[in-house]
């Protein structure tokens, strides 16, 4: 089993090679909740994201981290510096980027059939698209918070990064991707920024200023 996954996937980090393996061949990740007798990729187990978060485990492989830790993020959680996933290996990430079915495939879409009822649903205001764009956001700090609106349940403050590298289609991004993904997905962030007034329109658009450097040049 693990012979396959490693000869599917060239690029598998040897954490992951222990994995258990889907039908199609992909490692099934250490959050991936049991939904009718079979681990489903769409559904986080909440026992697995307070036991990770308490025992500083890897989201994708399930081993210790390190004191690097690597969000696989949107450019709109890049921009808000905010995330519902806890945080990964450098590695992990970056294969979780180039080799996930949704997040490598830009015109992908989840499938919502046969889902618990809010499976997937992500806390606060979650914008259910899939980025075309993603970058492994690599710091040394993060906090866990509650969201005062919107769906309850624990999100992810990410600290200022020692590097983000871009992916789209399974290989590096270009500038022009990622900036695509930040013009289509900004619109919902203006939205929500307005429920605030003045003031949230403001803070979002410094948001969007400290975000700029870091897109690939």
């Amino acid at each position: 089993m693990n012979v396959q996954v490693a000869r599917t996937f060239a690029d598998i980090p040897q954490r992951m090679k222990s994995l258990p393996v889907s039908k199609l061949g992909f490692p099934i990740p250490y959050f991936a909740e049991e939904v009718n007798g079979e681990r489903d990729f769409r559904v986080v187990s909440a026992v697995k994201m307070a036991h990770a978060g308490r025992n500083d485990l890897c989201w994708v492989c399930g081993v210790k981290l390190g004191k690097f830790k690597a969000f696989v993020i949107g450019p709109m959680c890049g921009i808000n510096r905010t995330i519902s996933d806890p945080p990964s290996h450098r590695d992990c990430a970056i294969f979780s980027a180039k080799n996930c079915p949704f997040l490598s495939r830009p015109l992908a879409k989840r499938r919502a059939d046969d889902l618990p009822e809010d499976a997937g649903a992500a806390a606060g205001f979650g914008l259910k698209r899939n980025p075309g764009a993603v970058g492994v956001w690599v710091t040394k700090s993060y906090r866990p918070f509650r969201p005062e609106a919107g769906k309850s349940g624990i999100l992810f403050r990410i600290g200022d990064p020692e590097e983000v590298l871009w992916f789209a289609n399974g290989r590096e991004a270009t500038r022009d991707e990622v900036q695509h993904s930040i013009d289509t997905g900004l619109p919902s962030l203006w939205e929500l920024a307005e429920l605030d007034g003045p003031e949230g329109k403001i803070a979002l658009q410094q948001s969007i200023d400290r975000f700029a450097p870091l897109l690939p040049k």
